[in-house]
């Protein structure tokens, strides 16, 4: 905002000045003070022109629309009032030439010979005219080659830009499969450990089987670790306890059931 302010004022005092400087060009009598005058005044305008150039970069950098759109109305007009002080000093060019023209006509001598002599002039000032044609018409044309140029490169970069876009949609596709094929592993995973636990708990069970038949071996060598002990009577114990008998002395073979 503040440099776009910046610039707005600056134009408007190069071309409030370009156009005072203008207004002199009546108060010269000298032909060559009148000429003097304009190219000054074309290297004032140049160097405005320069600020235009600075004026719309600003313009291409703000942000908000309606002030973008403000502040090319604003630099719509001054360019307009520049392109004025342009014509006018074309028209003061033509003045000056052609003043030239007349003077040469009026001088004495032959009259034949003052008009080939005004001939002459007026076939050195088409030529000169012609020369700026085709300076013109010159810059036209580079113009219009930087400008097809640039709409190739334009081009070109769209292009770039749209294939980029092709492969990051692609980019985008092979992580949403990676993403659902890492789901997929994490399940497979889960699933993998739970079967390696539940075989991990068979060993276990398997290792204490082999334990505890090596450990009833080790204590009761005569017997069958793996056959279940018959159930001990509880009144049949009371009894030899009565009689003053061990209840661990019965060998089981005739006790009831």
């Amino acid at each position: 905002m503040g440099d776009l302010q910046y610039w707005d004022e600056t134009l408007a005092s190069e071309v409030a000045s370009t156009r005072s400087l203008i207004a002199t060009f009546s108060s010269k009598r000298d032909e060559l003070q009148k000429a003097a005058l304009l190219d000054n005044v074309e290297r004032q305008i140049r160097a405005v022109n320069g600020t235009v150039r600075s004026y719309k970069m600003e313009c291409r950098l703000l942000n908000d629309p309606n002030e973008r759109k403000t502040y090319e109305n604003k630099l719509k007009r001054h360019e307009r009032d520049l392109k004025e002080l342009s014509i006018q000093v074309q028209d003061y060019r033509q003045e000056i030439s052609r003043g030239e023209l007349f003077v040469n006509a009026n001088r004495g001598g032959n009259p034949e010979e003052d008009g080939d002599v005004m001939l002459a002039e007026a076939s050195k000032l088409q030529d000169k005219t012609q020369d700026s044609l085709n300076r013109t018409k010159n810059l036209v044309g580079e113009a219009k080659s930087v400008g097809l140029e640039t709409m190739e490169e334009l081009k070109r970069q769209r292009d770039q830009i749209s294939r980029i876009d092709e492969e990051a949609q692609k980019m985008e596709g092979n992580l949403a499969r990676a993403d659902k094929l890492i789901k997929t592993f994490g399940r497979r995973m889960a699933t993998d450990r739970f079967i390696q636990c539940f075989a991990c708990v068979n060993v276990f069970l398997l290792v204490g089987v082999i334990v505890y038949i090596v450990i009833m071996k080790q204590k009761h060598p005569d017997a069958n670790p793996l056959q279940p002990m018959a159930p001990t009577n509880p009144v049949r114990r009371l009894l030899r306890g009565l009689v003053g008998l061990n209840p661990d002395d019965s060998n089981g073979e005739n006790e009831p059931y």
